[in-house]
């Protein structure tokens, strides 16, 4: 995997529509969260989004169509094929408002364009291999000696019963910061085996780990403390402003009435695509009914017209009929 990420694509930072970034994301995570889809997908799809946009202007009404994409290639290459959403099923988040041959048409943009090397790790990919080596038994009772001399701390910091409990808790907390580093745009050049090993450092920080980096995570991830800092800081301070803003929609939800529909994903779920038939439906009902009133032939019409405004002249030409 080392010898794999140095053949990422680097980023030149030249794409002039990063403030559609952060909705595109969110698009992303939707779908992943919806159809359970592994967390590497989700990063790898970022990875061929940012890369796809900073070589090409995309129009605004076509970022969601790139954004999927990258979503249904990632998932094909992290993903079992039985979890493998369809481009029709994907495409209910954008109201049905994209073609297959668009698709299509993207698909094989960003395939020309990463010259079928899709395979690429990922700094999720790398946390997942390290998420049951990073805490050891040392840090377990280092931890439980430090609450035990300071229990005053004990507000601050669990009392874990045994590892495996810490353990699962400080690897919970590890994913959700892997996820942290998608949103900083400045780590998309960063190796992902430095910010993995970033967001362990974080995690053992922010969860009071007495020794933040030892030897042993320096021989388990080939990185020294004084490499990893510099990100760990901007990990830790995008953790408690999401953990702060998480508190505040919860304050806010609870002050309000929730309804079926209420919830971005339950809007984006089922009811929609029922009203989007209705839709079409009666346009077609009211596009029949525009058409019967043609169905007769004109010329009748003026025939009959004809005959009705000018009786004399019917009468005279019957008179003169020599059949008659």
């Amino acid at each position: 995997m080392k010898e794999s990420e140095l053949r990422r694509r680097p980023l030149n930072f030249w794409s002039t529509q990063l403030d559609h970034r952060p909705k595109l994301i969110q698009l992303c995570q939707l779908v992943t969260r919806t159809y359970k889809l592994s967390r590497c997908a989700l990063h790898l799809s970022i990875y061929y989004l940012d890369r796809f946009m900073d070589s090409y202007t995309i129009r605004a009404d076509k970022l969601q169509l790139a954004a999927l994409t990258c979503m249904k290639l990632a998932s094909q290459i992290e993903n079992m094929d039985a979890f493998v959403p369809r481009y029709s099923q994907m495409n209910r988040f954008t109201k049905d408002c994209y073609t297959p041959f668009e698709y299509k048409a993207v698909e094989r943009k960003v395939l020309t364009f990463f010259k079928f090397e899709l395979i690429r790790p990922t700094t999720a990919s790398f946390v997942e291999m390290l998420a049951c080596r990073f805490l050891a038994q040392d840090d377990y009772a280092a931890y439980n000696k430090k609450l035990d001399d300071s229990p005053e701390l004990e507000d601050t910091y669990p009392r874990f019963n045994s590892f495996e409990k810490m353990l699962a808790a400080l690897a919970q907390l590890l994913l959700r910061m892997t996820d942290y580093t998608l949103n900083v745009h400045r780590f998309s050049n960063a190796p992902p085996s430095l910010l993995a090993a970033a967001c362990i450092a974080a995690v053992r920080q922010v969860s009071g780990v007495p020794k933040v980096w030892t030897p042993y995570l320096t021989e388990l991830t080939s990185y020294t403390q004084h490499m990893v800092e510099p990100y760990v800081d901007i990990i830790i301070l995008y953790h408690y402003y999401q953990t702060a803003a998480d508190v505040d929609v919860q304050k806010q939800s609870e002050n309000t009435w929730h309804s079926p529909d209420s919830g971005f994903e339950e809007q984006l779920s089922a009811p929609q695509v029922e009203v989007v038939s209705v839709e079409v439906e009666t346009f077609n009902i009211i596009t029949v009914q525009l058409q019967k009133p043609c169905k007769q032939p004109p010329a009748l019409k003026r025939s009959h017209l004809i005959i009705c405004e000018d009786p004399e002249s019917k009468r005279l030409k019957t008179d003169n009929d020599p059949q008659t």
